[in-house]
């Protein structure tokens, strides 16, 4: 939403915004939003998107969105105005279905072994393991899965810029 000169509210969908963002002061912090592509409807030659916020960039970037309502109170619960944007609830991770963002594909955070461990951060898996361990994580619950995604991203980061010193000292004078 944004204020015109002329007062007037003007809205956005998915489909009209790549990108936006507000400093949150009750959680002190940049809360940044991407429109991603969700898929292409039936009988319909455009993509629908999807707002989500950024939790984490990295080699993985971590996205997320409010959980949809399901069941005997799904219209009670589901009404916009139970979505305002309180601290409390953008705090808890009950609240979101998480997704690692990768090459266009949303894979759920809910599948973390099968759909991103195994085929995305394998490579790290001895040092991973390890951080595991030593930290006691519980990777079944979203924040041991989350804590380990941006372990896994620091641990690309790191061996990135190691691997950019070894080749500036290896270069002859």
């Amino acid at each position: 939403m944004v204020r015109q000169s002329n007062g007037r509210l003007a809205t956005f969908s998915a489909n009209q915004v790549s990108t936006f963002g507000w400093y949150d002061d009750t959680q002190h912090k940049q809360r940044d939003f991407q429109s991603i592509e969700v898929g292409v409807p039936e009988n319909s030659n455009h993509a629908m998107r999807a707002f989500y916020e950024v939790c984490m960039d990295g080699s993985l970037t971590v996205v997320r969105r409010l959980t949809r309502p399901h069941g005997l109170f799904k219209r009670a619960f589901g009404h916009p105005a139970n979505y305002a944007d309180q601290a409390t609830m953008a705090q808890n991770t009950d609240h979101f279905d998480y997704f690692v963002h990768d090459a266009g594909h949303l894979l759920p955070l809910s599948r973390f072994y099968t759909d991103v461990y195994n085929p995305l951060m394998n490579a790290y898996d001895q040092k991973l393991q390890e951080f595991v361990i030593t930290h006691n994580i519980n990777t079944r619950t979203t924040i041991g899965r989350l804590i380990l995604v941006d372990h896994y991203n620091f641990l690309v980061q790191q061996d990135a810029r190691t691997a950019s010193a070894k080749t500036q000292n290896s270069k002859p004078n």
